[in-house]
């Protein structure tokens, strides 16, 4: 009898990893189209950066779910819920050893918008530095430029912006260049806004829970680099018309 029970208990033991590996992982976004959103048409999270790691997943076999939610939650989800991972992040020293990283996924160029009729020329970002500059909620741009000096006001939603810049409740916006002017343009204000001064490119990641299997995560890592050298992420890009 004592062997029939350690003979069992060998054999679940051995199953227990493929079970861990079998848990289904939840993605969740914030809304930063073209990379990450929810289409209004179809009411389905879709975006560059989101069939990109639905290809990663579906290569390393993985069963998902995904969810749109704000920033703060997205974080929060993916810090304290295991097999979640948020798609589209920064990452930065306060971030780093909270998560597991994959990417990067893709580098985004940041700007400063400002309004079209503005006669002011900005020769550098430095000269931004006296006006105020409209962030969001936790976003980690904002909260650096801040530390730097730079007169940062945070909107709740980065969808708020435009129209604070067109009321002139600030003078720029700080915003990926391409998220800035989907949203402009959704809001009919793509020829209301237009660019003032380059501030940096940003990688953006997958981040995920600390308890990630570290084996699981570098694979993640080896497709993401595949995507790129085979040409699915040239196609991706171009369905959603980012060059």
């Amino acid at each position: 009898m004592l062997k029939v029970s350690l003979a069992t208990a060998l054999i679940c033991h051995a199953f227990l990893p493929a079970i861990a590996q079998a848990e289904s992982i939840k993605l969740v976004i914030q809304e930063f189209a073209p990379l990450t959103h929810t289409s209004a048409k179809a009411n389905v999270v879709e975006g560059v950066l989101t069939e990109k790691i639905q290809e990663i997943m579906k290569r390393a076999g993985e069963t998902t779910s995904i969810r749109s939610t704000s920033l703060a939650r997205a974080l929060l989800a993916t810090q304290t819920e295991e097999n979640t991972c948020m798609i589209g992040l920064r990452r930065t020293p306060e971030r780093e050893s909270s998560f597991n990283w994959i990417g990067p996924l893709i580098t985004d160029d940041w700007v400063l918008y400002g309004k079209k009729d503005n006669p002011r020329k900005l020769k550098n970002f430095e000269e931004a530095k006296p006006y105020r500059i409209g962030s969001y909620k936790n976003a980690a741009t904002g909260l650096q430029l801040m530390e730097q000096g730079y007169k940062i006001e945070f909107a709740s939603e980065d969808e708020d912006n435009p129209r604070l810049l067109l009321n002139d409740r600030i003078d720029y916006w700080i915003v990926s260049e391409l998220h800035g002017m989907y949203i402009a343009q959704q809001q009919g204000h793509g020829k209301d806004i237009s660019h003032a001064v380059r501030y940096k490119n940003i990688e953006l990641y997958m981040l995920c829970h600390n308890a990630m299997d570290r084996q699981r995560v570098a694979k993640f890592n080896k497709l993401n680099k595949e995507i790129e050298t085979d040409g699915t992420m040239e196609k991706i890009l171009h369905k959603y018309g980012v060059h």
